[in-house]
């Protein structure tokens, strides 16, 4: 019998016994008073939507899927950033997913872009974004994870025009980015959750740990008001 259709009858069979989750996880998004970024390039005045990813991962932190990651992460489509693939416009997500991409980035390129089905253009309002619950997917306590950036977005603590050799320069980062946080259990109940600032990513993208607290953050705390999470099944 294939490999491919046994497989599909393991996951149903664990369905039928109660063993497998289904549903969706959906993430909602409520921006807050920094969600878009105003900025001056130049002579030009620019309002600068946030990066951001969503994703989950184990209890224990393995990572599992990508929910959601705007296009310019997803696909390399920095406009201003020469040949840098931007480590440092979502590293935790980046170093989660842990797939190795050009230069020893862990960010996609143009050639290999993440699919349309988890990534577009940042959204302009509130928002919800819908993962189905894949077949044969073990029940249990899973955290879903939300990191957040906004280019530019410099304050006292990370100032423009810095020394390459100051600590806290970091190209056009300005502050890091902001990983959001929680909890949800996933089985056979309705939950939901809400995410809560637990940290910064690093400042230049040098690899995937969260910097817990939030101290010398200022804007970048606002780029979104709420974030919720719900599964149902």
């Amino acid at each position: 019998m294939p490999k491919k259709i046994i497989a599909i009858l393991i996951a149903l069979a664990l369905v039928g016994a109660g063993l497998a989750a289904q549903g969706t996880v959906a993430v909602s998004l409520t921006p807050g008073a920094a969600y878009i970024h105003k900025v001056r390039l130049g002579l030009f005045p620019m309002s600068m939507p946030p990066q951001m990813a969503i994703w989950i991962e184990a209890a224990d932190g393995r990572y599992v899927d990508t929910i959601y990651v705007t296009d310019k992460a997803a696909a390399g489509k920095w406009r201003a950033a020469g040949r840098s693939l931007r480590p440092e416009s979502l590293p935790v997500w980046a170093h989660a997913r842990a797939v190795a991409g050009r230069d020893g980035s862990f960010m996609p390129d143009k050639a290999h872009p993440l699919p349309d089905a988890v990534s577009g253009a940042t959204e302009k309002a509130a928002f919800q974004r819908i993962w189905q619950v894949p077949a044969g997917f073990e029940p249990g306590t899973y955290r879903v994870r939300v990191e957040l950036n906004s280019s530019f977005d410099w304050n006292e603590a990370y100032p423009d025009k810095l020394a390459k050799t100051d600590p806290r320069w970091s190209e056009v980062n300005g502050q890091p980015s902001i990983v959001w946080e929680t909890s949800l259990q996933i089985g056979d109940q309705a939950v939901a959750a809400e995410l809560a600032p637990i940290g910064t990513g690093a400042l230049r993208g040098e690899d995937g740990a969260v910097r817990l607290g939030l101290d010398g953050i200022t804007t970048a705390k606002d780029i979104a008001a709420s974030i919720e999470a719900a599964y149902r099944p």
